[in-house]
């Protein structure tokens, strides 16, 4: 209870204080998002020597060939040390006898060494000229192995993830199974420690090994997205090396069955997203991949963007009379009759057409053309055995051209212009009336 001192003055007494005390109201937690994405730039970065663009790799080499010879290390910075370190252990140079002495010098410091700033560079010069068949990488990997103790906290979670990080013989097929074992193997790796997951050199030799893994799996869509996602994560760069072979494995399992529209359309248009239409701007990757399984994918293509052509038709050109042709030109593409098809719209229809491809390669990705000549008129091109045949909108004639003669139109063009296509020489053309099918078939095939 409240008392009274012998002025009359009412006290509290503690009890009745504890009792009421105020809760106690922490601070909000601070945000440590803007220091962790520093923190994750500056990690991304480290170890990544100062490349010179005055002098060629092998001018540096000879420069550190003779600070070697000399025992010269005035003024001499630590990034050029490393910096050679890179060029000596690449597949450029490695085999170069000339260089030995800068290997064997890299490795008895890496021996003697305690300078992170030394050690930490060289995991990095081993990762990115890995080879497991090439000796000098064999010899940096063991000596890597004996000082793993002194490497700096930079590497210290990725050795404890992939304990056979030094050892060219297996852990490639290490990284491989962990990436199987992850939703998202690019960000996964990054949470186990390796923070540049597309760099090159061994994990060039993992990502093959993860697509021999995944390979008999990637007749289920969720495996195929898995795949792509790694070829391409959110917001990340494209890999380009080993494309090829990550092509083959998503079509193969589809030689022997057809794949659903819903997965022939994923492949068709994140394939050609990420590494273009394999007959326009020709990307590297589509040399890699097996003719057999390119032809396949044409056809899917071919059938893709038939498909495309109507649908961005029914929304700009209402009532282009194409109903019947429609049916007519799907059943030659059915029957495996149409070897080649392009598309080219009409200047609403190419923007809407556009605005309907990703907003991240709306300037790269090359599916259709544009037809500026007339506003209403758009095309459709097909290579049909050695005939090019030429459909249009509207009141535009059917025309057949011998593909072997000179100015007849070209599939695949970025611009076309029905007067031009009009003027060029024909086999045939022809309006849309009555059996006019008949009359096609005849000259087509």
């Amino acid at each position: 209870m409240d008392k009274t001192d012998g002025m009359g003055n009412t006290t509290v007494s503690l009890s009745n204080l504890l009792a009421n005390l105020a809760p106690l109201r922490l601070p909000p937690s601070p945000n440590f998002e803007n220091i962790e994405r520093t923190i994750r730039r500056v990690l991304d970065r480290s170890d990544v020597p100062t490349i010179d663009p005055d002098r060629s790799p092998a001018d540096i080499l000879h420069k550190m060939l003779d600070h070697i010879r000399n025992n010269n290390w005035r003024n001499i910075p630590l990034s050029f040390v490393i910096q050679s370190a890179g060029y000596a252990f690449t597949s450029d140079f490695r085999d170069n006898s000339v260089f030995e002495p800068i290997r064997s010098f890299l490795l008895k410091e890496l021996d003697a060494s305690t300078r992170s700033g030394f050690i930490n560079p060289m995991v990095r010069v081993y990762m990115e000229g890995f080879d497991p068949a090439a000796g000098q990488i064999i010899d940096l990997a063991a000596s890597l192995q004996r000082n793993r103790e002194r490497i700096g906290l930079r590497w210290q979670d990725l050795i404890s993830n992939i304990p056979d990080l030094f050892d060219p013989r297996s852990v490639s097929a290490t990284i491989a199974e962990r990436m199987d074992a992850m939703d998202d193997p690019w960000h996964g790796l990054r949470a186990i420690g390796l923070r540049q997951p597309h760099a090159p050199g061994l994990m060039d030799f993992a990502h093959l090994a993860f697509i021999r893994r995944i390979a008999p799996r990637l007749n289920q869509k969720q495996e195929i997205e898995r795949l792509l996602g790694w070829l391409r994560p959110d917001g990340q760069t494209l890999r380009q090396v080993g494309a090829g072979a990550a092509i083959n494995a998503l079509l193969a399992p589809w030689c022997q069955q057809s794949p659903s529209r819903d997965i022939s359309s994923l492949l068709t248009d994140r394939l050609t997203e990420f590494y273009g239409h394999p007959k326009v701007h020709r990307h590297p990757a589509w040399n890699e991949v097996d003719p057999e399984l390119e032809t396949m994918f044409l056809r899917w293509l071919m059938r893709a963007d038939f498909r495309f052509l109507f649908r961005i038709l029914d929304e700009v050109e209402r009532g282009h009379m194409w109903s019947d042709r429609e049916h007519f030109w799907e059943t030659m593409l059915e029957q495996g009759l149409v070897d080649e098809l392009w598309v080219a719209f009409n200047e609403e229809g190419y923007h809407v057409a556009q605005e309907k491809l990703p907003a991240n390669t709306r300037e790269t990705a090359v599916r259709f053309g544009r037809q500026t000549g007339e506003k209403d008129k758009s095309l459709l091109l097909m290579r049909i055995g050695k005939k090019i045949v030429v459909e249009g909108t509207y009141n535009f004639k059917l025309h057949i051209f011998d593909a072997d003669a000179s100015g007849v139109p070209e599939l695949y063009k970025p611009q076309y212009d029905v007067a031009r296509i009009r003027r060029s020489r024909s086999l045939d053309s022809f309006a849309h009336l009555g059996d006019w099918q008949t009359r096609a078939r005849r000259s087509i095939l």
